[in-house]
């Protein structure tokens, strides 16, 4: 299936890349899938949002002239009804089903099978593929799951088509912005991505040809139109050649970003426009790109729609590829230097930096990114995620007021860069830096012990796997948290159960000694498009986590069969997150011995022998959780969320205050009183912590007082807190946190810790943590 999925998305991008009219791709499309499925009809309706209409764009076994004849509005007919509730509809005897209507033009009467899948792009519901037999039974879920699967390139390919069509209007020029230089400076943005990093200034200057390019014309129209042709082709094989360097380097990525891309670069109206600019006004080939390039530029700027807007940046990467090759079947040189002739840690530094002008970096030279443009929902804000890159955008004005090789110093908790700062600013950073990865792996390996004998676990917290290879250079004893939301957090659509169960696979391999994996945890600050959640006043209470998912069966049961399925590749064991009575949590326990039962009759491997744990994270589970350990084998502290909802106080408020309020005697309470249950019950139950604390080396004393054996951490911390493990007995940790929740406040608490940490010879640790 997977195979069969993998060359079907091949076939549709090479459609996009060799037809320049929507419709004509479309129409091809179409065909290949209803061979490829071995059904009798496919269709494709496309929204058409200025008359509130789903218009038949193209089909395959349907009547020919019902194409742009029929039409419907929104939840009218199955159709419809996908479109508005943007949800999977399969039925059977789709006539007798409620709401059902029929278009005599179709010559559909004969089918009694129907499947219409939403197809969903940018978060926003485009359009329907719909699927129909002659056979009287609904479709397999192997057809449902490709269908899915191949609908985010469809989505994508109306999309694009739909915005070029719009945006085919009215002329502007593009304006540049110069600012002072300035030498020694701090700058505020918004992180997109966490963590802290140092390095040399590497300026990536505009690509932004479209001021550049002066207005000239040609004298031979013929000459122009060849060249056009043949940059055009090049364009296409070099978004290919992105499209493939982007698979190799994220297994979990899916391809929509240079398919959309192809898109532009096929959409007939652009196309057009390009060539009547150098027929009918004799511009050259490059400035009638510049002209076209602004007049869909000044459309997009003025459109509502953040999300839709953050797609400029995807054309103007095309524009400039475009431009790129016209430059080089010239002949003329490319002033772009290359950062791969440089060594070191680099702090790449942009106006706004393209998806291709990642793809094009060596990505370990890169120790952070600052923009002056871009967004959370921008693809580089995704791809910078995707590279574990700390990233800082909006940061106005920057590029002019720096230069090569000036020192940078970027923080994205505080979410700010210093340029040249002083050496007490580089001092009080340089514990967090990552200045010298070697170092940072050297000291003890092996298993570790407390100075009683007591050993300790430490495992990784990831989200990827390319951050598999961390585990063993970090010498991680497993996976302690894989986050399971970034797969979903990337596409424009739901990942199949065999997308899912060969990344989660991967990462089980991966683990070795065990693997920790936790339940789709979506909602609140994870925002995922694909899953199309409502928008709430206080998200972080609403619909997320546990919640979601048992609203969400087909999603639940497809998450649970691809994670009991990689767990045969290792040692699992199943996370729960946000659970907060013991009700959702039969409810969860039940689905998942569905699923095992169904995975047995149907005779497929998957882990018998998993444990199962819930995240402990809501205050109504402390409160409960004597009685929700008689159902699972361990529970798993979040600080994070346990802390904002104690405190009464959102987790990305202050991070200065989150860091405080890690040692306040209430919160260190809530924390011992719940390990003194888990201690207390029968069955050798574990509690353990994948929260924020559980790096932090002022808590790990007070935590191991608690009676917590196995801590999961960023890989990068490991070896630190293995280090500082030795130094301690259980007893004399016992004894501190005793001390510390009697205390008033969190001052107290850390002129406690501090005191007995500096008994144990760990001024240096203390002094790093000031």
């Amino acid at each position: 299936m997977v195979g069969k999925l993998l060359s079907l998305l091949r076939n549709i991008s090479e459609v996009i890349a060799g037809v320049e009219d929507t419709a004509q791709v479309l129409s091809r499309i179409v065909k290949i899938l209803a061979r490829s499925l071995e059904v009798d009809v496919c269709s494709v309706y496309e929204y058409d949002p200025d008359n509130d209409q789903l218009v038949l764009a193209a089909t395959q076994g349907l009547n020919k002239e019902a194409v742009g004849k029929i039409m419907m509005a929104p939840a009218e007919g199955l159709t419809g009804r996908c479109f508005k509730e943007c949800r999977i509809v399969n039925v059977s005897e789709p006539q007798s089903q409620p709401g059902y209507k029929f278009f005599e033009i179709s010559g559909e009467e004969k089918y009694y099978s129907f499947l219409a899948v939403p197809l969903r792009s940018g978060g926003n519901c485009v359009g329907v593929l719909t699927l129909q037999r002659t056979s009287h039974e609904a479709f397999p879920s192997a057809v449902v799951d490709t269908a899915r699967s191949l609908s985010p390139q469809l989505a994508n390919l109306i999309f694009s088509a739909g915005i070029l069509r719009n945006l085919a209007k009215d002329e502007d020029a593009e304006e540049t912005v110069d600012t002072i230089q300035k030498r020694s400076f701090v700058s505020s943005g918004a992180a997109v991505n966490s963590g802290v990093a140092r390095g040399k200034v590497f300026r990536i200057k505009p690509r932004d040809l479209f001021n550049e390019i002066d207005h000239e014309t040609h004298g031979d129209t013929d000459k122009e139109l060849k060249l056009f042709e043949k940059s055009l082709k090049l364009a296409r094989i070099n978004t290919l050649e992105l499209e493939t360097r982007a698979l190799s380097m994220i297994s979990e990525a899916d391809a929509s970003i240079f398919n959309s891309h192809l898109m532009f670069l096929e959409d007939k109206m652009v196309l057009d426009a390009i060539t009547r600019e150098i027929i009918d006004e004799r511009h050259t080939l490059e400035f009638s790109i510049v002209m076209v390039y602004r007049r869909y530029a000044k459309k997009f700027r003025q459109l509502s729609d953040p999300s839709i807007r953050e797609r400029l940046i995807d054309f103007k990467d095309v524009m400039l590829r475009l431009l790129e090759a016209v430059s080089f079947l010239r002949a003329e040189k490319n002033g772009n230097r290359d950062i791969e002739e440089r060594s070191g840690s680099w702090i790449v530094v942009a106006r706004e930096l393209l998806p291709s002008d990642l793809m094009r970096l060596p990505i370990d030279n890169i120790a952070g990114i600052v923009c002056e443009k871009g967004g959370a929902t921008s693809h580089v804000a995704i791809l910078a995620k995707a590279f574990s890159i700390p990233a800082l955008l909006g940061v106005q004005g920057l590029l002019n007021q720096v230069v090569d090789y000036d020192d940078a110093l970027l923080d994205c908790h505080a979410e700010k860069i210093y340029i040249n700062p002083d050496q007490d600013i580089c001092d009080k950073y340089q514990h967090l830096i990552n200045m010298a990865p070697q170092a940072e792996i050297a000291g003890p390996q092996g298993p570790t012990f407390t100075n009683d004998g007591q050993q300790i676990f430490l495992r990784a917290n990831i989200s990827l796997i390319c951050e598999s290879s961390l585990i063993e250079n970090y010498g991680a004893e497993g996976v302690g948290l894989y986050r399971t939301e970034f797969l979903f957090m990337i596409r424009d659509y739901v990942p199949n159960e065999e997308t899912q169960y060969e990344v989660f696979s991967k990462i089980v391999e991966a683990g070795k000694e065990e693997v920790t994996l936790r339940l789709l945890d979506a909602g609140g600050d994870k925002k995922i498009n694909c899953l199309n959640l409502p928008s709430e006043d206080n998200p972080a209470m609403g619909i997320r986590g546990i919640r979601l998912l048992l609203q969400n069966k087909d999603l639940l049961y497809s998450h649970l069969r691809a994670v009991l399925r990689a767990g045969a590749h290792g040692k699992l064991k199943i996370l729960l997150p946000m659970v907060s009575n013991v009700s959702e949590l039969k409810q969860i326990l039940n689905a998942i011995e569905e699923v095992r039962n169904d995975l047995d009759k149907n005779k497929i491997t998957y882990c018998r022998n998993c444990s199962v744990g819930i995240m402990l994270e809501v205050p109504s589970a402390v409160f409960g959780l004597e009685k929700m350990l008689k159902y699972v084998d361990f529970i798993s502290l979040g600080t994070n969320d346990l802390m904002q909802f104690s405190f009464a106080m959102d987790r990305g408020h202050n991070e200065n205050q989150v860091i405080t309020d890690c040692f306040d005697p209430v919160f260190l309470k809530i924390l011992f009183d719940a390990g003194n249950v888990v201690m207390k019950s029968a069955g050798g139950k574990e509690m353990t912590i994948c929260g924020e604390m559980a790096s932090n080396p002022l808590a790990i004393p007070l935590l191991l007082g608690m009676g917590i054996k196995s801590f999961s951490m960023p890989p990068r911390r490991i070896p630190q807190i293995r280090e500082i493990i030795p130094r301690f007995s259980l007893g004399e940790c016992r004894k501190l946190v005793k001390a510390a929740v009697d205390m008033e406040t969190p001052e107290d608490v850390m002129i406690k810790v501090k005191g007995f940490m500096s008994q144990k010879g760990l001024k240096e640790i203390i002094d790093q943590e000031d």
